[in-house]
Protein backbone atom coordinates (compact mmCIF):
# COMPACT_ATOMS: atom_id res chain seq x y z
CA UNK A 1 0.00 0.00 0.00
CA UNK A 2 1.28 3.36 -0.57
CA UNK A 3 2.81 5.03 2.50
CA UNK A 4 1.13 8.68 3.25
CA UNK A 5 3.11 12.17 2.79
CA UNK A 6 1.88 12.96 6.45
CA UNK A 7 4.43 10.80 7.81
CA UNK A 8 7.16 13.32 6.56
CA UNK A 9 6.10 15.21 9.18
CA UNK A 10 7.47 12.54 11.55
CA UNK A 11 10.29 12.13 9.76
CA UNK A 12 11.39 15.97 9.97
CA UNK A 13 11.85 15.69 13.53
CA UNK A 14 14.61 13.18 13.00
CA UNK A 15 18.03 13.91 14.89
CA UNK A 16 20.86 15.58 12.28
CA UNK A 17 18.25 14.77 9.55
CA UNK A 18 18.69 17.13 6.16
CA UNK A 19 16.48 20.17 5.22
CA UNK A 20 13.21 19.04 3.82
CA UNK A 21 11.69 19.16 0.40
CA UNK A 22 11.04 22.65 -0.10
CA UNK A 23 9.74 24.11 -3.54
CA UNK A 24 10.51 23.35 -6.78
CA UNK A 25 11.86 26.93 -7.68
CA UNK A 26 13.69 27.75 -4.82
CA UNK A 27 17.42 27.79 -4.51
CA UNK A 28 18.99 25.88 -1.69
CA UNK A 29 22.11 27.36 -0.09
CA UNK A 30 22.59 25.13 2.30
CA UNK A 31 22.17 20.85 3.29
CA UNK A 32 23.31 20.97 7.12
CA UNK A 33 23.93 18.11 9.00
CA UNK A 34 25.15 18.36 12.62
CA UNK A 35 25.21 16.24 15.87
CA UNK A 36 26.74 18.12 18.76
CA UNK A 37 29.88 20.08 17.61
CA UNK A 38 29.55 18.05 14.25
CA UNK A 39 28.50 19.95 11.22
CA UNK A 40 29.49 19.85 7.37
CA UNK A 41 27.46 21.19 4.56
CA UNK A 42 27.32 19.56 1.09
CA UNK A 43 27.29 22.72 -0.60
CA UNK A 44 24.62 25.35 -2.49
CA UNK A 45 22.61 23.56 -4.62
CA UNK A 46 19.85 24.59 -7.16
CA UNK A 47 16.77 23.63 -6.39
CA UNK A 48 15.55 20.10 -7.91
CA UNK A 49 13.26 20.37 -11.04
CA UNK A 50 10.51 18.06 -10.07
CA UNK A 51 8.69 16.07 -13.41
CA UNK A 52 5.48 16.42 -14.11
CA UNK A 53 4.57 12.32 -13.25
CA UNK A 54 1.87 10.22 -12.25
CA UNK A 55 2.37 6.50 -12.21
CA UNK A 56 -1.44 6.02 -10.94
CA UNK A 57 -0.20 4.09 -7.80
CA UNK A 58 2.07 1.54 -9.93
CA UNK A 59 4.99 0.19 -7.66
CA UNK A 60 8.75 0.96 -9.19
CA UNK A 61 10.83 -2.52 -8.20
CA UNK A 62 13.94 -2.42 -7.33
CA UNK A 63 16.34 -5.81 -7.51
CA UNK A 64 18.98 -5.63 -5.29
CA UNK A 65 21.22 -8.19 -3.74
CA UNK A 66 20.43 -10.21 -0.81
CA UNK A 67 23.16 -10.14 2.22
CA UNK A 68 25.83 -7.93 0.88
CA UNK A 69 28.70 -8.03 3.97
CA UNK A 70 28.84 -5.29 6.53
CA UNK A 71 27.99 -2.87 4.41
CA UNK A 72 24.22 -0.57 3.84
CA UNK A 73 22.44 -1.71 0.71
CA UNK A 74 19.06 -0.44 1.71
CA UNK A 75 16.28 1.02 -0.55
CA UNK A 76 13.40 0.48 0.99
CA UNK A 77 12.29 0.88 4.48
CA UNK A 78 8.93 -0.27 5.97
CA UNK A 79 8.27 2.17 8.79
CA UNK A 80 10.62 3.87 10.97
CA UNK A 81 12.73 2.18 13.63
CA UNK A 82 14.74 5.55 14.95
CA UNK A 83 18.00 4.12 12.65
CA UNK A 84 19.33 7.69 11.34
CA UNK A 85 20.28 5.69 8.15
CA UNK A 86 17.17 3.79 7.43
CA UNK A 87 14.68 6.70 8.61
CA UNK A 88 16.31 9.01 6.40
CA UNK A 89 15.61 6.71 3.18
CA UNK A 90 12.64 5.63 4.45
CA UNK A 91 11.57 10.15 4.23
CA UNK A 92 13.22 9.87 0.40
CA UNK A 93 11.18 7.58 -0.27
CA UNK A 94 7.85 9.35 0.94
CA UNK A 95 8.56 12.42 -1.12
CA UNK A 96 9.18 10.80 -4.38
CA UNK A 97 5.75 8.06 -3.69
CA UNK A 98 3.77 11.35 -3.57
CA UNK A 99 5.34 13.45 -5.62
CA UNK A 100 4.97 10.41 -8.80
CA UNK A 101 2.09 8.68 -7.54
CA UNK A 102 4.03 5.63 -7.09
CA UNK A 103 5.16 2.85 -4.54
CA UNK A 104 8.97 2.07 -4.21
CA UNK A 105 9.59 -1.66 -3.91
CA UNK A 106 12.89 -3.63 -3.41
CA UNK A 107 13.19 -6.84 -3.93
CA UNK A 108 16.72 -8.94 -3.15
CA UNK A 109 18.05 -11.92 -4.94
CA UNK A 110 20.53 -14.26 -3.89
CA UNK A 111 20.90 -15.28 -7.93
CA UNK A 112 20.61 -11.57 -8.70
CA UNK A 113 21.97 -11.62 -11.96
CA UNK A 114 20.11 -14.67 -13.21
CA UNK A 115 16.65 -13.18 -12.27
CA UNK A 116 17.86 -9.91 -14.13
CA UNK A 117 18.58 -12.62 -17.38
CA UNK A 118 15.18 -14.36 -16.86
CA UNK A 119 13.04 -11.08 -17.04
CA UNK A 120 14.58 -9.84 -19.91
CA UNK A 121 14.51 -13.10 -22.02
CA UNK A 122 10.77 -13.64 -21.06
CA UNK A 123 10.00 -9.86 -21.73
CA UNK A 124 8.39 -9.48 -18.25
CA UNK A 125 8.44 -6.14 -16.89
CA UNK A 126 8.65 -7.02 -13.22
CA UNK A 127 12.50 -4.82 -12.50
CA UNK A 128 11.98 -1.38 -13.10
CA UNK A 129 15.60 -0.66 -12.15
CA UNK A 130 18.19 -3.27 -11.40
CA UNK A 131 21.85 -3.62 -9.49
CA UNK A 132 23.78 -6.15 -10.88
CA UNK A 133 26.87 -7.82 -9.66
CA UNK A 134 29.76 -6.51 -11.81
CA UNK A 135 32.07 -9.85 -12.69
CA UNK A 136 29.32 -10.20 -15.17
CA UNK A 137 27.85 -6.82 -15.79
CA UNK A 138 29.89 -6.40 -19.38
CA UNK A 139 28.30 -9.77 -20.36
CA UNK A 140 25.28 -8.96 -20.01
CA UNK A 141 25.66 -5.43 -21.33
CA UNK A 142 26.54 -6.89 -24.41
CA UNK A 143 23.94 -9.31 -25.17
CA UNK A 144 22.36 -6.26 -24.83
CA UNK A 145 20.15 -6.28 -21.55
CA UNK A 146 20.47 -2.87 -20.60
CA UNK A 147 19.20 0.26 -21.86
CA UNK A 148 21.89 2.63 -22.89
CA UNK A 149 21.30 5.42 -19.78
CA UNK A 150 21.50 8.29 -22.29
CA UNK A 151 18.37 7.30 -23.90
CA UNK A 152 16.50 8.95 -20.73
CA UNK A 153 16.42 12.50 -20.85
CA UNK A 154 15.24 12.46 -17.00
CA UNK A 155 19.16 11.65 -15.93
CA UNK A 156 20.96 14.54 -15.07
CA UNK A 157 24.26 12.80 -15.07
CA UNK A 158 26.42 16.57 -15.09
CA UNK A 159 25.14 17.04 -11.75
CA UNK A 160 26.81 16.52 -8.20
CA UNK A 161 24.41 13.15 -7.10
CA UNK A 162 26.20 11.41 -10.11
CA UNK A 163 29.81 9.81 -9.53
CA UNK A 164 31.30 11.80 -11.86
CA UNK A 165 34.79 9.87 -12.28
CA UNK A 166 32.60 6.43 -12.33
CA UNK A 167 30.69 8.04 -15.49
CA UNK A 168 33.26 9.41 -17.06
CA UNK A 169 35.04 5.64 -17.29
CA UNK A 170 31.54 3.30 -18.36
CA UNK A 171 31.23 4.88 -21.66
CA UNK A 172 31.50 2.96 -24.31
CA UNK A 173 31.57 2.90 -27.68
CA UNK A 174 30.82 5.26 -30.74
CA UNK A 175 27.98 6.61 -29.66
CA UNK A 176 29.35 6.40 -25.65
CA UNK A 177 26.85 4.04 -24.25
CA UNK A 178 26.45 3.87 -20.63
CA UNK A 179 24.60 1.26 -19.49
CA UNK A 180 25.50 1.37 -16.27
CA UNK A 181 25.55 4.36 -13.39
CA UNK A 182 26.97 4.86 -10.00
CA UNK A 183 24.93 7.60 -8.00
CA UNK A 184 24.01 8.16 -4.35
CA UNK A 185 20.79 6.54 -4.48
CA UNK A 186 22.68 3.89 -2.92
CA UNK A 187 25.57 4.27 -0.42
CA UNK A 188 27.01 0.79 -1.66
CA UNK A 189 29.37 2.45 -3.88
CA UNK A 190 30.94 4.48 -0.96
CA UNK A 191 30.52 1.85 1.56
CA UNK A 192 32.47 -0.59 -0.84
CA UNK A 193 35.89 2.37 -1.95
CA UNK A 194 39.14 0.82 -0.44
CA UNK A 195 41.09 2.44 2.33
CA UNK A 196 43.88 2.06 4.60
CA UNK A 197 42.68 0.80 8.33
CA UNK A 198 45.34 1.15 11.00
CA UNK A 199 46.30 0.35 14.52
CA UNK A 200 46.59 3.40 16.49
CA UNK A 201 48.35 1.53 19.38
CA UNK A 202 50.85 -0.07 17.38
CA UNK A 203 51.66 3.35 15.88
CA UNK A 204 52.27 4.58 19.06
CA UNK A 205 54.50 1.85 20.83
CA UNK A 206 57.01 2.16 18.18
CA UNK A 207 56.93 5.74 18.45
CA UNK A 208 55.78 6.83 14.78
CA UNK A 209 54.19 9.44 13.61
CA UNK A 210 50.82 9.03 12.92
CA UNK A 211 50.68 8.92 8.81
CA UNK A 212 47.63 12.07 8.30
CA UNK A 213 50.04 14.70 8.50
CA UNK A 214 52.21 12.53 5.27
CA UNK A 215 48.89 12.65 3.39
CA UNK A 216 48.17 16.32 4.31
CA UNK A 217 51.50 16.95 2.19
CA UNK A 218 50.89 14.27 -0.52
CA UNK A 219 54.00 11.77 0.68
CA UNK A 220 51.80 8.96 1.48
CA UNK A 221 53.45 6.24 -1.02
CA UNK A 222 53.77 3.05 -1.01
CA UNK A 223 57.33 3.45 0.39
CA UNK A 224 55.83 5.69 3.58
CA UNK A 225 53.88 2.65 3.84
CA UNK A 226 56.49 0.56 3.93
CA UNK A 227 58.22 2.38 6.79
CA UNK A 228 55.50 1.16 9.16
CA UNK A 229 54.45 -2.35 8.46
CA UNK A 230 58.12 -3.10 7.67
CA UNK A 231 58.70 -2.01 11.96
CA UNK A 232 54.81 -3.54 12.78
CA UNK A 233 55.92 -6.85 11.54
CA UNK A 234 57.10 -8.88 14.55
CA UNK A 235 57.13 -13.16 15.67
CA UNK A 236 56.82 -12.10 19.17
CA UNK A 237 57.89 -15.36 20.49
CA UNK A 238 56.44 -17.81 17.14
CA UNK A 239 58.63 -20.10 15.01
CA UNK A 240 57.75 -18.53 11.84
CA UNK A 241 54.92 -15.75 10.10
CA UNK A 242 53.05 -19.29 9.03
CA UNK A 243 49.21 -18.50 10.15
CA UNK A 244 48.08 -19.82 13.67
CA UNK A 245 44.64 -18.79 14.85
CA UNK A 246 46.45 -19.28 18.45
CA UNK A 247 49.86 -17.87 17.60
CA UNK A 248 51.29 -14.38 18.79
CA UNK A 249 53.09 -12.85 15.96
CA UNK A 250 51.60 -9.70 14.49
CA UNK A 251 51.81 -9.35 10.60
CA UNK A 252 52.95 -5.40 9.18
CA UNK A 253 50.21 -5.72 6.84
CA UNK A 254 46.79 -7.95 6.04
CA UNK A 255 45.10 -7.88 2.96
CA UNK A 256 43.34 -10.33 0.18
CA UNK A 257 44.86 -11.14 -2.74
CA UNK A 258 42.82 -8.86 -4.91
CA UNK A 259 44.04 -5.51 -3.33
CA UNK A 260 47.29 -5.85 -5.45
CA UNK A 261 44.81 -4.61 -8.23
CA UNK A 262 43.62 -1.80 -6.30
CA UNK A 263 46.94 -1.14 -5.84
CA UNK A 264 47.67 -0.60 -9.67
CA UNK A 265 44.59 1.55 -9.59
CA UNK A 266 45.35 3.89 -6.38
CA UNK A 267 49.23 4.09 -8.41
CA UNK A 268 47.51 5.41 -11.56
CA UNK A 269 48.52 2.31 -13.91
CA UNK A 270 44.66 0.62 -14.84
CA UNK A 271 46.29 -2.07 -16.68
CA UNK A 272 43.19 -0.90 -19.19
CA UNK A 273 41.84 2.49 -19.22
CA UNK A 274 38.46 3.77 -20.81
CA UNK A 275 39.15 7.31 -23.29
CA UNK A 276 36.27 8.28 -25.58
CA UNK A 277 34.35 5.03 -25.02
CA UNK A 278 37.55 2.87 -26.41
CA UNK A 279 39.47 0.47 -23.73
CA UNK A 280 43.30 0.41 -23.88
CA UNK A 281 45.72 -1.88 -22.71
CA UNK A 282 48.17 -0.15 -20.82
CA UNK A 283 50.60 -2.58 -19.50
CA UNK A 284 54.12 -2.90 -20.20
CA UNK A 285 55.41 1.32 -20.02
CA UNK A 286 58.53 1.67 -17.88
CA UNK A 287 56.43 2.76 -14.75
CA UNK A 288 53.82 0.20 -15.28
CA UNK A 289 57.13 -2.32 -14.51
CA UNK A 290 58.26 0.38 -11.67
CA UNK A 291 54.98 0.12 -10.25
CA UNK A 292 55.02 -3.95 -10.08
CA UNK A 293 58.10 -4.16 -8.57
CA UNK A 294 57.47 -1.89 -5.85
CA UNK A 295 54.86 -4.17 -4.95
CA UNK A 296 56.23 -7.25 -4.93
CA UNK A 297 59.35 -5.61 -3.10
CA UNK A 298 56.34 -4.49 -0.29
CA UNK A 299 54.20 -7.05 -0.41
CA UNK A 300 56.02 -10.20 -1.15
CA UNK A 301 57.93 -9.79 1.81
CA UNK A 302 56.92 -12.53 4.49
CA UNK A 303 55.61 -11.35 7.60
CA UNK A 304 55.18 -7.69 6.23
CA UNK A 305 52.51 -8.73 4.34
CA UNK A 306 50.18 -11.65 5.10
CA UNK A 307 47.07 -12.22 2.70
CA UNK A 308 44.36 -14.22 3.46
CA UNK A 309 40.27 -14.17 2.51
CA UNK A 310 39.86 -17.63 4.57
CA UNK A 311 37.47 -16.96 6.97
CA UNK A 312 37.27 -20.79 8.44
CA UNK A 313 40.39 -20.74 9.93
CA UNK A 314 40.37 -17.24 11.52
CA UNK A 315 43.10 -15.85 9.05
CA UNK A 316 40.52 -13.95 7.33
CA UNK A 317 42.46 -10.17 6.78
CA UNK A 318 39.59 -8.27 8.29
CA UNK A 319 39.89 -10.62 11.64
CA UNK A 320 43.67 -10.48 11.52
CA UNK A 321 43.65 -6.69 11.98
CA UNK A 322 40.49 -6.69 14.25
CA UNK A 323 42.08 -9.01 16.46
CA UNK A 324 45.25 -6.49 16.77
CA UNK A 325 47.57 -9.01 14.77
CA UNK A 326 48.34 -6.47 11.71
CA UNK A 327 49.52 -3.02 11.94
CA UNK A 328 47.67 -2.30 8.84
CA UNK A 329 44.86 -3.42 6.90
CA UNK A 330 43.45 -2.44 3.23
CA UNK A 331 39.41 -3.11 2.84
CA UNK A 332 36.50 -1.79 2.11
CA UNK A 333 35.31 1.59 4.38
CA UNK A 334 31.96 -0.93 5.71
CA UNK A 335 30.72 1.70 7.74
CA UNK A 336 27.37 1.89 7.46
CA UNK A 337 25.76 -1.74 8.04
CA UNK A 338 25.80 -2.62 11.65
CA UNK A 339 28.25 0.19 12.63
CA UNK A 340 31.65 -0.67 10.77
CA UNK A 341 33.24 -3.62 10.09
CA UNK A 342 35.74 -2.71 13.22
CA UNK A 343 33.58 -0.77 15.86
CA UNK A 344 34.23 -3.65 18.41
CA UNK A 345 37.84 -3.62 17.85
CA UNK A 346 39.31 -2.83 21.27
CA UNK A 347 42.70 -0.78 19.83
CA UNK A 348 41.82 2.35 18.25
CA UNK A 349 42.22 2.29 14.75
CA UNK A 350 42.30 5.27 12.21
CA UNK A 351 42.03 5.67 8.22
CA UNK A 352 44.56 6.53 5.78
CA UNK A 353 44.06 6.53 1.64
CA UNK A 354 45.43 3.94 -0.52
CA UNK A 355 49.09 5.37 -1.33
CA UNK A 356 50.66 7.05 -4.42
CA UNK A 357 53.14 5.05 -6.14
CA UNK A 358 55.58 8.12 -5.62
CA UNK A 359 55.12 12.10 -4.80
CA UNK A 360 55.28 12.90 -8.06
CA UNK A 361 51.86 11.01 -8.43
CA UNK A 362 48.84 14.27 -8.77
CA UNK A 363 46.38 12.80 -6.64
CA UNK A 364 45.78 10.23 -3.88
CA UNK A 365 43.18 7.83 -6.29
CA UNK A 366 40.62 5.85 -3.98
CA UNK A 367 39.33 2.33 -5.77
CA UNK A 368 35.60 1.44 -5.63
CA UNK A 369 35.72 -2.35 -5.38
CA UNK A 370 35.81 -4.04 -8.79
CA UNK A 371 33.26 -6.82 -7.44
CA UNK A 372 30.57 -4.10 -6.80
CA UNK A 373 26.76 -3.46 -7.92
CA UNK A 374 25.95 -0.50 -10.45
CA UNK A 375 22.59 0.93 -10.75
CA UNK A 376 21.42 -0.07 -14.16
CA UNK A 377 17.74 -0.36 -16.50
CA UNK A 378 16.88 -3.87 -17.91
CA UNK A 379 15.66 -3.40 -21.51
CA UNK A 380 12.89 -5.75 -20.14
CA UNK A 381 11.18 -2.65 -18.93
CA UNK A 382 10.14 -0.76 -21.89
CA UNK A 383 9.44 3.14 -20.14
CA UNK A 384 13.16 4.23 -20.13
CA UNK A 385 11.66 7.71 -19.65
CA UNK A 386 9.86 7.46 -16.24
CA UNK A 387 12.68 5.25 -14.79
CA UNK A 388 15.08 8.31 -15.63
CA UNK A 389 13.15 10.55 -13.99
CA UNK A 390 12.43 8.35 -10.75
CA UNK A 391 16.34 7.52 -10.68
CA UNK A 392 17.49 10.85 -10.68
CA UNK A 393 14.91 12.11 -8.43
CA UNK A 394 16.02 9.75 -5.63
CA UNK A 395 19.84 10.17 -6.97
CA UNK A 396 18.91 13.70 -5.90
CA UNK A 397 16.98 13.49 -2.78
CA UNK A 398 19.95 10.53 -1.52
CA UNK A 399 22.51 12.96 -2.24
CA UNK A 400 20.57 16.10 -0.42
CA UNK A 401 19.00 14.13 2.75
CA UNK A 402 20.93 10.50 3.37
CA UNK A 403 24.69 11.13 2.22
CA UNK A 404 25.24 13.84 5.05
CA UNK A 405 23.63 11.92 7.34
CA UNK A 406 25.86 8.77 6.83
CA UNK A 407 29.04 10.67 6.42
CA UNK A 408 28.54 13.30 8.91
CA UNK A 409 26.89 10.85 11.77
CA UNK A 410 27.14 7.40 11.03
CA UNK A 411 30.47 7.70 9.54
CA UNK A 412 32.31 10.40 11.35
CA UNK A 413 30.56 10.91 14.93
CA UNK A 414 29.57 7.21 15.61
CA UNK A 415 32.34 5.05 14.56
CA UNK A 416 35.57 7.46 13.91
CA UNK A 417 37.82 7.09 16.53
CA UNK A 418 40.04 10.44 16.22
CA UNK A 419 39.23 13.96 14.41
CA UNK A 420 42.30 13.38 11.90
CA UNK A 421 39.99 10.28 10.13
CA UNK A 422 37.39 12.67 8.99
CA UNK A 423 39.71 14.89 7.37
CA UNK A 424 41.09 11.47 5.37
CA UNK A 425 37.69 10.40 4.69
CA UNK A 426 37.09 13.50 3.14
CA UNK A 427 39.97 12.78 0.41
CA UNK A 428 38.86 9.05 -0.40
CA UNK A 429 35.18 10.69 -0.88
CA UNK A 430 36.31 12.98 -3.74
CA UNK A 431 39.11 10.47 -5.32
CA UNK A 432 36.83 7.58 -6.15
CA UNK A 433 37.39 5.65 -9.14
CA UNK A 434 36.41 2.68 -10.73
CA UNK A 435 38.30 -0.14 -12.55
CA UNK A 436 35.54 -0.69 -15.22
CA UNK A 437 37.49 -3.45 -17.18
CA UNK A 438 36.29 -5.69 -14.34
CA UNK A 439 32.79 -4.94 -14.93
CA UNK A 440 33.50 -5.75 -18.97
CA UNK A 441 35.42 -8.87 -18.03
CA UNK A 442 38.86 -7.85 -20.16
CA UNK A 443 42.31 -8.88 -19.36
CA UNK A 444 41.37 -10.99 -16.17
CA UNK A 445 44.05 -13.07 -16.79
CA UNK A 446 46.76 -10.29 -16.92
CA UNK A 447 45.45 -9.24 -13.75
CA UNK A 448 45.59 -12.93 -11.78
CA UNK A 449 49.05 -13.65 -13.03
CA UNK A 450 50.29 -10.64 -12.03
CA UNK A 451 48.71 -10.48 -8.43
CA UNK A 452 50.36 -14.12 -8.57
CA UNK A 453 53.72 -12.18 -9.26
CA UNK A 454 53.50 -9.68 -6.63
CA UNK A 455 52.24 -12.08 -3.51
CA UNK A 456 53.93 -15.16 -4.09
CA UNK A 457 56.03 -14.61 -7.08
CA UNK A 458 54.42 -16.81 -9.86
CA UNK A 459 56.34 -16.31 -13.29
CA UNK A 460 57.59 -12.44 -14.04
CA UNK A 461 55.77 -9.67 -15.21
CA UNK A 462 56.92 -9.39 -19.02
CA UNK A 463 56.51 -12.86 -19.29
CA UNK A 464 52.84 -12.54 -18.18
CA UNK A 465 52.31 -9.74 -20.44
CA UNK A 466 53.85 -11.60 -23.58
CA UNK A 467 51.54 -14.61 -22.81
CA UNK A 468 48.33 -12.52 -22.69
CA UNK A 469 49.01 -9.47 -24.74
CA UNK A 470 47.33 -10.31 -27.82
CA UNK A 471 44.59 -12.57 -26.42
CA UNK A 472 43.55 -9.45 -23.74
CA UNK A 473 43.26 -6.98 -27.22
CA UNK A 474 41.45 -9.52 -29.37
CA UNK A 475 38.62 -10.18 -26.82
CA UNK A 476 38.39 -6.21 -26.47
CA UNK A 477 38.21 -5.83 -30.00
CA UNK A 478 35.98 -8.57 -30.32
CA UNK A 479 33.37 -6.68 -27.84
CA UNK A 480 34.24 -3.21 -29.23
CA UNK A 481 32.72 -4.75 -32.68
CA UNK A 482 30.22 -5.51 -31.17
CA UNK A 483 28.89 -2.61 -29.52
CA UNK A 484 29.54 -0.42 -32.08
CA UNK A 485 27.25 -2.21 -34.09
CA UNK A 486 24.37 -2.02 -31.65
Amino acid sequence: MKRKLSFILAALILASCASGCGSDTKKSNETTQSSGDTESTTGEVDEYNYASLDLGGKDFVFLTADGVSNMYNTIEVDEQSGDLLDDAVYKRNLIVEDKYNLNIVNEKSSSLNEDIQLAVNSGDNIYQATFPLTNTLGSMALEGMFWDLNKGSGFNFDREWWDKAVMDDVKIGKDKAVYFANSDLSLLNFEATWCMYFNRRMVEDLQLDMPYQTVRDGNWTFDELYKYISAGANLNGDDSYKWNKDGKCVYGFTSMDDFITQCYVSSDEKQIKFENGEPTLMVGTDRFYQVTEKLRQIFGETGTAFFSNNKDNGSHYELVFGAGRAMFTACEIKGGNGGGVFSEMVDDYGIVPMPKFDASQSSYISPIAVWTYFLTVPVSNPDIETASIVLDTMSYLSYRDIVPIYYDVVLQVKHIRDEETSEMLDIIRSTRTYFTAYAFGFGSDIRNKLIGYVVRGEGNPASIIATYKDATIEEMDKAMETFNSK
